[in-house]
């Protein structure tokens, strides 16, 4: 992608750049974090508070996701005319501090209200934080730049199992949730006092900073624009995989291949943090290749996605959980090389002042469909499958269906790209 015009006001400094970079990719691992732990200590408080594989999946799934992707948009809004990092710091209080109580449920009820606490804060946390981002880094380091803050993803589901499995293992699944959880209060203050609020819309053309912030306006440019509504399908479409794989994978190893809770957390663990690699590669081989073919935005996820599926469905259908993890390291690797491409895409096609709007009603679909769905109809077939299947057999049929989703992202993903080089070419 071509970069704008230059703009003649005093840029940001390197350093404070790669400062906010740094600060806002542990506040987004947090965030992660919060999310895996209660992933992986789903099947320690299954028992104690006797649900369901549906009620399991309405507390990571959908009842989270309603909240995540609804609340996300006038927050979106909200960031795109107010200080953006003290939004987010704010945001990473409120969900580090319902992580905690969710230690504290005692019932479905009560761990849903913790759920509910902990989506609303998480909505405030990714999209304000890719609108500090573009204005910190130019459209030629953008992919880039997104793609190294969304390691923080992986890392976050690597800390959540690993110390989500160690602490319940050592002390309780409820000791789990708020020594996991408070830390995020005390990270908010860092992000306060190290990053600055950029100004907006420093690298764009003058014509996109003149425009301002619109919230009905966002949604129909993401409607408007056939390369935004293809990145936000394909998005939404890998979401419904992925985060499948990430909540049902500890119980999927658990009661299928017969893993112990510390087995699964020392397991996957690692496995999870391939996934810096695959997004910061994915950011860096686009940006590479993407000013002179931007198709790659597109191209390069629809590939790296499409070779997930049959080392997804080789660690379902093997019976060693061993090999499981090692077939499953694949799709973890290569399932983030999407997030650079993609989201820099979608910010360098939208105005600076509506950033953060654009971005969370893509994030509304993708969490809706993606956190909402996936996990929901993964867990949904896996309770009727109980009726012919053993618990752990339903399971493993309900992912391996479900793995298939990313076929689909890949197509998707593919168009997206030759439409953006369209829209591109038509902005010329």
């Amino acid at each position: 992608m071509s970069p704008p015009a230059p703009f003649t006001a005093k840029r940001p400094a390197a350093r404070n750049a790669w400062t906010a970079l740094g600060v806002l990719l542990v506040v987004y691992l947090v965030n992660f974090m919060d999310r895996q732990v209660f992933a992986v200590l789903q099947e320690e408080f299954r028992t104690d508070l006797n649900l369901s594989d549906s009620q399991l999946a309405l507390l990571g799934g959908t009842a989270f996701a309603l909240f995540y992707a609804t609340l996300g948009i006038p927050i979106a809004i909200l960031a795109d005319r107010t200080n953006r990092v003290r939004l987010i710091a704010a945001a990473c209080v409120v969900w580090s501090v319902f992580t905690a109580l969710s230690g504290m449920a005692s019932n479905f009820i009560q761990m849903l209200l913790a759920r509910i606490g902990v989506a609303s804060g998480e909505a405030g946390g990714v999209s304000p934080s890719y609108s500090v981002l573009s204005d910190y880094f130019p459209p030629s380091k953008r992919a880039f730049a997104i793609g190294l803050f969304s390691v923080g993803a992986p890392l976050g589901l690597t800390a959540g199992s690993a110390l989500g499995a160690f602490i319940a293992d050592a002390l309780s699944w409820r000791w789990a949730f708020v020594l996991v959880g408070l830390p995020g209060v005390l990270l908010a203050l860092v992000l306060v006092v190290l990053v600055k609020e950029p100004r907006r819309g420093m690298f764009d053309t003058e014509a996109l900073r003149a425009q301002k912030a619109n919230a009905l306006g966002a949604l129909k440019l993401v409607f408007a624009t056939p390369s935004l509504r293809l990145f936000t399908a394909a998005a939404a479409v890998t979401s419904f995989a992925g985060y499948s794989l990430y909540q049902w994978a500890p119980s999927f190893l658990i009661r299928s291949q017969g893993m112990t809770l510390e087995e699964v957390g020392a397991g996957l663990s690692p496995l999870f943090a391939l996934g810096l690699v695959g997004s910061v590669a994915g950011g860096w081989i686009a940006d590479r290749i993407g000013p002179n073919r931007p198709e790659a935005y597109g191209v390069i996820p629809g590939l790296t996605l499409l070779l997930t599926v049959p080392f997804f469905l080789g660690g379902l259908m093997v019976r060693d959980g061993g090999m499981s993890l090692i077939f499953f390291a694949i799709p973890l690797l290569l399932s983030y090389a999407w997030i650079g491409p993609g989201l820099a895409a979608t910010q360098t096609l939208t105005p600076p002042a509506s950033r953060a709007a654009v971005a969370a009603i893509i994030g509304f679909f993708n969490n809706l469909i993606g956190i909402g769905l996936g996990p929901l109809a993964v867990g949904a077939l896996s309770d009727f499958l109980r009726q012919s299947h053993s618990e752990g057999e339903a399971l493993r049929l309900a992912l391996m269906a479900g793995s298939c989703a990313f076929a689909l992202a890949a197509a998707l993903f593919v168009a997206a790209g030759y439409a953006l080089k369209r829209d591109l070419k038509s902005r010329t």
